[in-house]
């Protein structure tokens, strides 16, 4: 004899009920899921962004001028971090290159012009401008972030939500590395960035009393002999926090100096892919240049013009590396970068011809050999 089970047929009815009303808030919960996850992320920026905005009022009031107040300092920094940068038009391309040349010059210009009222020193004034800039940036990826979070909970955007969560872990790597820029900058310590210019000025200190041009702004050009060739050297002008103005230093060197370089060799720090290594470096032909594209750009230009063969040499990092104190194996891969490019002047420049070398990059804490103050 089988057992007779009996349902409740009331019970039966709620179970289904409980299981539809299941089915249907299931995509509610996952948004208060992924809401909460947002929100936590922007309650871990907020308070970066505090810890960030403190150290540099803190290094603003040590190094500020005897007559600035506490209160400017504290209204010039938040006008500061909310500077906005708007992007030429570009309906005509045409003459789009100058423009925003026009556009970065003015903007570095008052940038570095509102933190000089505040600061005597030339070398604290770049390194503050520069800290204060990452702040701007750090507070620009809070807004967006808030933005974008506040619009998927408003309007139940399941979705926005949803790409905005799997990018937090992208983006907290990027405000972390961001916040110990700030750091980097106050202490004006050479950043993974420097690496261009610590290289240029490895090859001047080879080359031994080199006589230095300073018409270009925030930019040297170092004139000097290396083993019987010529060798013309462009880095930013340093310790300062700076990457100098590359392309008008390159114009002066064929215009003004009336170089015929044999080549244009740059070296620049790059972004690795994840199967390769900090400090690997690699060679190819182009200009090694980040940032917008003007002075490349420009570069590039000058190099057509007047028929010059353009090298680089790339020392691999992560962002965060390139943005934050140098490490070991980027200060031996400068080193090692070094020889290469010695080596490369050896072999493809013949005694009694010249070169010309870029040192791209920021400045930060590098300075140059030799420089009579």
């Amino acid at each position: 004899m089988y057992a007779q089970t009996t349902y409740d047929p009331m019970w039966y009815l709620i179970s289904i009920l409980v299981w539809f009303a299941l089915i249907f808030m299931l995509q509610d919960l996952q948004m208060y899921r992924y809401l909460s996850q947002v929100s936590g992320f922007l309650s871990y920026l907020g308070q970066l962004l505090n810890a960030a905005s403190a150290n540099v009022l803190s290094a603003l009031d040590k190094f500020k001028r005897r007559e600035v107040q506490r209160s400017e300092l504290e209204s010039t920094l938040k006008r500061m971090v909310d500077f906005a940068v708007i992007e030429p038009t570009s309906l005509d391309p045409n003459g789009i290159v100058p423009k925003y040349k026009h556009i970065l010059n003015t903007y570095v210009e008052t940038y570095e012009g509102e933190i000089k009222r505040l600061v005597e020193d030339g070398v604290v004034v770049k390194n503050l401008a520069t800290a204060v800039e990452a702040l701007r940036y750090m507070n620009f990826i809070y807004k967006v972030v808030d933005h974008y979070y506040k619009t998927a909970r408003k309007y139940k955007a399941f979705y926005l939500v949803i790409q905005l969560t799997m990018l937090l872990p992208l983006l907290k790597e990027l405000t972390d590395t961001v916040n110990e820029a700030v750091t980097s900058f106050i202490k004006g310590v050479p950043i993974g960035d420097s690496a261009g210019p610590l290289v240029a000025y490895n090859i001047l200190n080879q080359c031994g009393a080199p006589v230095y041009h300073n018409d270009v702004k925030d930019t040297v050009v170092a004139e000097c002999i290396y083993d019987g060739r010529r060798l013309y050297v462009i880095k930013a002008r340093g310790p300062g926090s700076t990457v100098g103005r590359l392309d008008e230093a390159v114009e002066y060197v064929f215009q003004k100096l009336g170089a015929k370089p044999k080549y244009i060799v740059s070296i620049d720090a790059a972004l690795r892919l994840e199967g390769e290594k900090t400090g690997e470096v690699a060679e190819g032909i182009g200009m090694a240049m980040g940032g917008v594209g003007v002075e490349k750009f420009n570069i590039e230009s000058y190099a057509t013009k007047y028929g010059v063969p353009l090298y680089a040499f790339l020392i691999k990092m992560r962002q965060s590396e390139a943005l934050t104190t140098m490490t070991g194996e980027i200060y031996n891969a400068v080193n090692h970068t070094t020889k290469r490019v010695l080596e490369f002047i050896s072999s493809n420049v013949a005694p009694g011809e010249s070169v010309l070398v870029i040192g791209v990059g920021n400045t930060v804490g590098v300075g140059q050999p030799f420089e009579s103050s």
